[in-house]
């Protein structure tokens, strides 16, 4: 799944998505002269099983992913989409239209399941955002199996079997009640907190992970104002919500896919950054500008003999660094520009003698680029492999 939204696309498609509901409010009448309500049942359950299937998607891969990394972020994930999934195929098994299941299908019996599972999404999809994610100690998920599926089992059971007694949420051909209005804004609140949150840990991350779930909310957040003004479940304004809740779901997929690569990139970065700042030397690429050279990239060892961090390394000029020596460093870093070849030279600096080796980076096109390394040959430059026959010191070498 390649990692392509950008903050241009998320705002293109996030006001594509209010447009659409607009239009498809100004223009009701004309879309119910169009839509055939005997559709709606068929539509409904195709529309659901992708949301059901993205759900268990969801729940089997942060599942497994939640065994590998211990992550509590992906375990409460999976949780979460295990009761979503299973209580929107109860919605769907119950809905109006539906065979005989258990007892006979009903716009309340199904109406309550999606109420449920929508106040369970919404609150569980906002602590999976604002909680942060720890290594646990021990292998949860059995335990979790088990608490999903005695809270969907006993939320099954009291909706089937007090399903006479529960309070009206839609009445046939005049719509919402307050109650289920209620319901509904109580989940637009959350998920519009969990939008404001998940656009906060953007801007401070930059993750697409987060610019994801935010998009996600959006879509899911209109699911919800949507489901505030049908009259009929078997309108269009129910069929368009449906709609809306499966692309929420997709996006809700790709951000856990991306809080996922996310840790791993986490996961590779440190022993990278660990082993270049290990290296028993130093390593570095500098760029010409006017007439220094810049350092952009240091790393090694031998950065904590000036002193300094990689960050505050990065950015300084030879000439900040070596002081005296940086003319003789430009020097030879002109003269490996010109001869476009590897020049290796040692000079004393303080109390160290320093083995330069450079070498000009012909791929970064027009910019003069210098590519190098540096290492601490004290009490070894008077061996025999660094010096001549007269035991005069190798003070230039072209290779």
């Amino acid at each position: 799944m390649k990692s392509n939204l950008t903050e241009i696309k998320f705002l293109l498609y996030a006001t594509a998505a209010i447009i659409i509901l607009m239009a498809t409010h100004l223009y009701q009448p004309e879309l119910n002269a169009i839509y055939n309500p005997e559709n709606s049942t068929g539509f409904h359950t195709l529309l659901e099983t992708f949301s059901i299937c993205i759900s268990a998607t969801i729940f089997f891969y942060g599942f497994k992913q939640s065994q590998n990394t211990k992550s509590s972020r992906m375990l409460l994930v999976s949780f979460t989409f295990l009761i979503v999934g299973i209580l929107d195929l109860f919605h769907t098994l119950s809905y109006k239209g539906m065979p005989f299941f258990i007892t006979n299908s009903s716009v309340d019996k199904a109406t309550w399941f999606w109420v449920i599972a929508r106040l369970i999404q919404s609150v569980m999809i906002l602590l999976i955002l604002v909680l942060p994610d720890r290594k646990l100690s021990r292998d949860f998920r059995p335990i979790v199996l088990c608490l999903a599926a005695a809270l969907s089992g006993a939320l099954i059971f009291t909706v089937f079997y007090f399903e006479k007694a529960l309070p009206l949420l839609v009445i046939e051909g005049d719509g919402t009640t307050n109650l289920k209005n209620g319901f509904e804004y109580a989940v637009c609140a959350v998920q519009f907190i969990s939008l404001i949150a998940a656009l906060y840990q953007y801007y401070i991350s930059k993750s697409e992970a987060h610019l994801t779930w935010a998009l996600a909310l959006v879509l899911l957040l209109l699911t919800d104002l949507i489901f505030t003004i049908y009259q009929s479940v078997f309108d269009f304004y129910n069929f368009s919500g449906h709609i809306f809740k499966v692309f929420g779901f997709y996006f809700i997929l790709r951000g856990v896919y991306f809080f996922k690569s996310m840790e791993e990139q986490e996961e590779t970065k440190f022993p990278l950054q660990t082993f270049w700042s290990e290296v028993p030397s130093l390593i570095f690429k500098a760029e010409k500008y006017e007439k220094e050279f810049i350092l952009t990239i240091c790393h090694g060892e031998l950065i904590r003999y000036f002193a300094l961090e990689p960050e505050e390394m990065a950015g300084k000029s030879f000439r900040e660094i070596f002081l005296g020596n940086h003319i003789l460093i430009h020097d030879y870093c002109h003269l490996s520009l010109r001869l476009q070849e590897r020049i290796v030279f040692d000079f004393d600096f303080f109390d160290k003698v320093l083995l330069f080796s450079i070498k000009p980076l012909i791929e970064e096109g027009e910019k003069e680029v210098i590519l190098g390394t540096i290492i601490d040959v004290t009490g070894l430059h008077e061996e025999p492999a660094f010096v001549q026959k007269g035991k005069k010191k190798v003070k230039f070498t072209v290779m």
